[in-house]
């Protein structure tokens, strides 16, 4: 009788091995998943961080430069601007927001994923206080519910500030 009940005991054990097995297996997984998420999102936030430190560093520049203060409008600042050197020779208020506008889209572009800006001034001319509304955009990683699927690709993030100048 004893060896009846030995005997219907076998492979208990390795059927409780592969469920146990299984359950570690999705456990490491949903780990993981986590992992990647926690990291996109950390890259995500960098890059947030520094287009925000973009923005209000051209914002400075721009109270730097009262004189030139229209030239900083441009729909479209990236790397594509042509470099406008002010290091040899004194340069007008125009050329240095040229300049600076230069460095601006150096900056982003090699800083930020298809990084670009856009700079628009409008004055106040009630109260005569010109105002800038600076735009940086870059492709971030999307973390939404589509991470898993064709769509799950970059997104066009954006950082808008709004200064008094």
């Amino acid at each position: 009788m004893q060896n009846l009940s030995i005997s219907r005991q076998r492979g208990a054990t390795l059927i409780e091995v592969l469920i146990t097995v299984l359950i570690l297996s999705v456990g490491l997984l949903g780990l993981g998943a986590t992992q990647m998420l926690s990291l996109k999102n950390g890259n995500n936030a960098s890059q947030s961080y520094f287009a925000s430190l973009a923005a209000y560093e051209i914002a400075e520049r721009m109270r730097i430069n009262p004189i030139g203060r229209t030239s900083y409008n441009a729909s479209v600042v990236n790397d594509t601007l042509t470099l406008q050197d002010c290091s040899q020779a004194i340069c007008s208020a125009a050329d240095l927001a040229k300049m600076d506008l230069y460095e601006w889209g150096q900056l982003l572009s090699s800083n930020l994923p298809e990084g670009s800006g856009a700079i628009e001034i409008t004055n106040d001319l009630a109260t005569g206080i010109a105002s800038a509304t600076i735009t940086v955009n870059w492709a971030g990683q999307h973390t939404g519910a589509n991470t898993g699927t064709a769509d799950g690709g970059a997104e066009v993030k954006t950082f808008v500030l709004v200064v008094n100048l």
